[in-house]
């Protein structure tokens, strides 16, 4: 079987997938989702949108415009199939939506698809025109570390439950008439922009903001010191040792020595002197 002609090969319209978000900052888990879609797909790019502003954020949560895309051109640097779009800058849009009729009015013949994390689809009921996202492009759906399909259905899915198709269609879905969405079976990825900004590890200090946009520096929260040890307060004595000495001295009574003496003088009673003179008086009878 002979390869196909470059003829054949430009006739074939190109296979995109979508990735929007903030990218506040862009981590390691963006480029595997990216890698994942390219081949789970069968895609032949991957396009980072850089959202100029997320709508349900506020600008204080933000890094600058230009920091995000930053980090975005670091992270994907040596794949050539992902690239890094500001279109939302270009097209002056904000709502996504927006975003993705001007990128389809621009790229006619290109087939897109929409991916975005779990927790996304979650939450996706709270975007500008939401069930216009479904009828606009196929959307294809990462598992997020901390959710499950299997539990409560959002207002998304349970709208769109019978426009869900099985795992098996996943390779074609960029080519299937929306409303389509897959849940793919990509290993889970821990690592979060939310925990990135919250442990400090990117900040935005010494990047100077686009016109408009607000700065956002992380600072780390000061580790609490240690309360101080209390101090062992002296034992006390127990207050039984003083009973057992006052017990020890009552063993000495005064009066035990009194009785004593009294009873010793007693010894000598006064009849031995009545006796005494009884026999002085018999020698004197005799004497006389």
């Amino acid at each position: 079987m002979h390869a196909s002609s470059p003829k054949k090969r430009a006739l074939r319209a190109l296979r995109i997938g979508l990735l929007g978000g903030s990218f506040n900052p862009a981590h390691k888990g963006h480029l595997r989702m990216s890698l994942f879609a390219l081949q789970r797909l069968k895609l032949d790019e991957i396009w980072l949108v850089i959202a100029a502003q997320n709508p349900l954020k506020t600008r204080d949560e933000m890094l600058s415009f230009t920091k995000r895309a930053a980090s975005a051109r670091t992270l994907v640097a040596g794949h050539k199939k992902i690239k890094i779009k500001t279109v939302e800058k270009q097209f002056g849009t904000q709502y996504t939506i927006d975003t993705l009729r001007a990128i389809k009015a621009k790229n006619p013949d290109v087939f897109f698809v929409w991916l975005m994390g779990e927790d996304n689809l979650k939450t996706i009921h709270q975007w500008e025109s939401w069930p216009q996202i479904f009828h606009e492009v196929p959307i294809a759906v990462f598992r997020r570390s901390g959710y499950s399909m299997t539990s409560v259905k959002g207002k998304a899915e349970a709208t769109f439950a019978k426009a869900r198709l099985p795992l098996t269609a996943a390779e074609d879905l960029a080519v299937t008439k929306p409303p389509a969405w897959v849940v793919l079976d990509n290993p889970l990825h821990t690592a979060s922009s939310t925990q990135i900004r919250e442990q400090g590890k990117f900040t935005s200090c010494n990047d100077p903001p686009s016109k408009g946009e607000t700065k956002m520096v992380v600072r780390k929260t000061a580790a609490k010191k240690p309360a101080a040890k209390k101090r062992k307060t002296a034992a006390k004595k127990p207050a039984a040792k003083k009973t057992v000495k006052r017990k020890t001295a009552a063993k000495k009574p005064a009066a035990k020595r009194k009785t004593v003496k009294r009873k010793t003088a007693a010894k000598k009673p006064a009849a031995r002197k009545t006796a005494t003179k009884k026999t002085a008086a018999k020698k004197r009878r005799i004497k006389k």
